[in-house]
Formats: C-alpha cells, sequence, structure tokens
C-alpha cells in the first residue's frame, strides 16, 4: 500500500509545527505498524535528519558515538606547526688547467633549516557531540525510544535538556504506553514535551484499504460484507487489513485485473483466519508458552476446556480469553484466569511474576517490537504487536493441545491407580513440547501410583540429564526412588528439583 498521511488527521502539519517552534521534545506515540516513522520520515524528508534506533542504543555514550559519526567528528585531534630557516652560500674561484689556461668557477649553497611541533589532544565523544549538534541544528530522531533502558533513558534526556532548550529540534517515537517516558524519567522536563499521538486506524480507513484495492482490480465485494469482516479480524492495523484482502484476491484464485467486474466469494472464516497466522507470531508465542528454562518442574493446571497446561501456558490462555484486549489490567487478567482454569488457579504474585518473565523473553529473545509489554508500575499488560494478538485469538488454544497431546495418548485406556508403566514415545519433537509431556507424565505417575517404572525411548531420555538431573537414578534404581518423599510441583522459583 502506498503511503497515506491520513489527511483529516494533520498528522504531517503537526511535525511541521513542531519543526517551526521547537524548543521541546516531540514524542510521536502509536500502536506498532501505524506509520509512526514512515510519517517522520516523510516529513523530515529534506531536514538532513540525524536517526539513530533504541534498539541499538543501551548506553548513553552509545547515542552520542552514532550523532559523532553523522557529524563526521573524530574522538582526537592533532595540531601540528612547521617553520622553516634557509641560508644561502656563494662561492667563486679561478682553477688552472694546463694547456688551457684558467677556468672561472662559481657556485652557490642552499642549507634549509625545518622546525616541526605536534600537539594531540583527545576529546569526549560526548562534549564534542553535543556541541557539533548545537552547531548543526539538524534534527535527532530517536526511533523506538521504549527500547533504551529506563536508567539510560534518564542519562539521556538530561543530556539533550539544554540543547532542546537552545532549539535543537529532538523527536522521539515509541509505542503508546511508553509516549510519556521522558516525563516520567526526567519529571523536569514536564513541559517541555509535545506529545502527538497516532491512533489505530478507524474502521472506516481499514474499509478504504479493501475499497481501492478491490476497484484496482475490478472485483466486487456486494455490500461490503468481505471487507467488514476483514476489518473486524485486523486489530485496526493497516498491515494485516492489506494482507488479509491480498489473501482473499488469491483465495478466489484471481491474480490480476480483470477485464470484467467479478463478484468475490466469502471463503470459510476460520480456516481462512488460521492460515493466516503468520511463522513470526507462532515463534513469539512458542517462546512465551515455554517460558525461562529453570531447574523446578511448573504446577500443571487444568482448564475447563479439558487442556492441561503449566502457568505460562494458562496466562496466554487468560490473555486470549479477553479477546485479546491490546491493554489489559491486572484485574481483568485476574478474572479472565478464574474463568478459564477447572480448579486452583494461579496466585496473584504468581500471574505478576509470569508476566514480568514474558516481557523479558519478548525484549531480549525476540527480534524487533515485543509482542507483550508488562508495565508493573501501571500494572498493566500491554499486547503491542497486533499479528501476536491475531495469532492468540486464532491458534493459541490450537498450539496448547498440541503440547497437552502426548499426555492423552500416554494414558489413553489406563488406569492411574493400577499403572505399572508406561512409555514416552517420540511423537512430539524434541522441543518444550516433548519437555512439558514428559514434566507432567512424571508428576502424574508420582502423585497416582504407588509402584511405577517409566521406560523412555532413546532420543528423548538423551534430553532427560539436563532437564531432570536424577532421572537415570530413578529409572535404574525404582526402589530408592519409591522410599524417598517426592516434592509436590510449584510454580514458585527456587523450590527443591524433582526428578
Amino acid at each position: 500500500m502506498t503511503y497515506n498521511p491520513r489527511s483529516q488527521l494533520r498528522l504531517e502539519q503537526q511535525v511541521e509545527d513542531y519543526l517551526d517552534e521547537r524548543h521541546r521534545i516531540l514524542s510521536v506515540s502509536g500502536p506498532t505498524k501505524t506509520g509512526k516513522t514512515v510519517l517522520v520520515k516523510n516529513v523530515l524528508m529534506n531536514a538532513d535528519a540525524i536517526w539513530t534506533s533504541g534498539g541499538a542504543v543501551r548506553s548513553a555514550a552509545d547515542l552520542w558515538d552514532a550523532v559523532a559519526d553523522e557529524l563526521g567528528i573524530q574522538s582526537s585531534s592533532e595540531f601540528s606547526w612547521q617553520s622553516t630557516d634557509t641560508e644561502s652560500r656563494t662561492t667563486t674561484g679561478e682553477i688552472g688547467v694546463p694547456s688551457v689556461g684558467k677556468v672561472n668557477r662559481a657556485g652557490q649553497e642552499m642549507l634549509s633549516f625545518a622546525t616541526v611541533d605536534k600537539v594531540a589532544r583527545n576529546r569526549h565523544m560526548e562534549t564534542a557531540a553535543r556541541k557539533g549538534l548545537r552547531t548543526a541544528m539538524r534534527p535527532l530522531v530517536i526511533d523506538d525510544f521504549h527500547y533504551i533502558p529506563t536508567e539510560q533513558q534518564l542519562a539521556i534526556v538530561r543530556s539533550l535538556k539544554d540543547l532542546v532548550f537552545d532549539g535543537v529540534p529532538v523527536i522521539v517515537i515509541a509505542v503508546p504506553h511508553r509516549a510519556y517516558d521522558v516525563v516520567r524519567v526526567e519529571k523536569e522536563m514536564t513541559g517541555r514535551v509535545q506529545q502527538m499521538e497516532i491512533g489505530f486506524w478507524s474502521n472506516d480507513e481499514l474499509l478504504g484499504i479493501a475499497e481501492k484495492g478491490f476497484d484496482a482490480l475490478n472485483l466486487i465485494d456486494e455490500s461490503g460484507v468481505i471487507s467488514q469482516r476483514l476489518a473486524e479480524e485486523s486489530f485496526a492495523s493497516p498491515h494485516l487489513m492489506q494482507d488479509f484482502c491480498l489473501n482473499i484476491v488469491k483465495e478466489n484464485g484471481l491474480r490480476q485485473r480483470q477485464d470484467q467486474p467479478v463478484r468475490l466469494v466469502e471463503p470459510y472464516w476460520r480456516g481462512f483466519f488460521e492460515e493466516r497466522s503468520s511463522a513470526a507470531s507462532k515463534t513469539a508465542f512458542d517462546m512465551l508458552a515455554r517460558g525461562p528454562r529453570q531447574r523446578t518442574d511448573r504446577k500443571p493446571r487444568t482448564l475447563k476446556n479439558g487442556l492441561i497446561v503449566d502457568i505460562y501456558g494458562a496466562v496466554l490462555m487468560a490473555i486470549g480469553y479477553t479477546g485479546p484486549l491490546t491493554s489489559i489490567t491486572y484485574e481483568s487478567l485476574r478474572l479472565a484466569m478464574r474463568e478459564i482454569v477447572k480448579e486452583d488457579p494461579p496466585r496473584g504474585q504468581e500471574i505478576a511474576r509470569v508476566l514480568d518473565e514474558m516481557s523479558k523473553i519478548a525484549r531480549e529473545q525476540l527480534e524487533g517490537e515485543p509482542v507483550v509489554d508488562y508495565d508493573s508500575e501501571l500494572t498493566t499488560l500491554h499486547i503491542s504487536d497486533p499479528y501476536f494478538a491475531f495469532f492468540l485469538r486464532w491458534k493459541a488454544q490450537e498450539e496448547l493441545a498440541k503440547r497437552a497431546e502426548n499426555i492423552n495418548h500416554a494414558f489413553a485406556g489406563k488406569s492411574l491407580e493400577n499403572l505399572d508403566g508406561i512409555n514416552i514415545g517420540v511423537a512430539a519433537p524434541a522441543d518444550r513440547q516433548a519437555e512439558l509431556a514428559i514434566t507432567l507424565l512424571w508428576d502424574t505417575l508420582q502423585q497416582h501410583s504407588n509402584k511405577w517404572l517409566v521406560s523412555v525411548d532413546e532420543s528423548v531420555r538423551e534430553r532427560l540429564p539436563s532437564l531432570y538431573p536424577s532421572a537415570d537414578a530413578h529409572q535404574n534404581d525404582t526402589e530408592d526412588a519409591k522410599q524417598k518423599e517426592q516434592p509436590m510441583p510449584t510454580d514458585e522459583p527456587g523450590s527443591e528439583s524433582k526428578p
């Protein structure tokens, strides 16, 4: 889709007004993939702005190094000067040559003396870069400002404060719930930050994408039924809407503009939306569902829909149960958890801990915009990526069901009270799905059977020592294992490890 300035919102005009007025920081905020960066780049196209990404800035020094590079400033300088003295000598004489007579001879000699002095000086990079930026008055843009660690945000804002007061244009771009980070980290900037919000796309704007695209291909959407359904599932994202429209056209077997008008046919909607789940969102989901590595087992939770998951799976299902909403308060999530968990829902502090861990994984282990971000100060979970929200709505339950299916296969037709042994096969791939199945099987066997023996296929067994250090000992010596009191599974870190 070509650039859309959304003229009715006067977004470009707001940026241009800021550049004329200056003396403040402009904070441009908006959800992921709503056009924040594209908007600012379009307005600053001819302004020779200095751009830096928050993802590459881990300290204030990183920022000023980037500014210095853009301005061509070196961290060291060398001054040298040379003085030269010249002396001239002239000689004359007569030489007697036999049979020839006398020959006159004259000569001139030049002597030069040069003195070179050098002085080298190292300059503090931040000082040099700040001076260069104040002189150049070029706009400084920090994209993804929310990626910068909070303590470093404070150092950066303080180092920019006097430059902003002197008229250097500074623009920071962030997601909505981090729009006020500049003021939060430095209270003295209150009144010196201009907020500019780029909101979600409206239903009419999303429908406009479908209308323009279908018209360009000479396609008919009767009564706008298809377009409306696509808009409802797009989570106000123009990127999702565009992707939906493209695939609707492909579902109808069309690839180019039609000579005669063609009526679009509705697809089987569930299959259509499930297929649209992106690979990137599945990767994010898998990593959040797996949670951090730990040596303690997590307590299995039985959901009302019959799934058996750990606390990370339960939290993801609770998030999806809300819609999902793109901003979820802590209390709303606790209520959702009570609605989906069959019994013994996690305690509040356990949920908060998991949300913190998920946010950390999203920040440190996933590329790009963090898909989730928990603000512990405001006790609110934000889903920053509309693709991830879409995945939770259409794929979360299916993915968690796959993780639990090994348990159902293993216990099919068997009585737990009379269970002598069970074999864990290799149906599951070598990832967290198999590990979770092994964990839950082991927990259940210990809780419900007085005599047990677990036979593990070799390909699965190879992974057991790192996950459950005492697994081999229990398999080889079941009598010792039965005599020991086994601790119950727990969601809390630091508890005693189980086999």
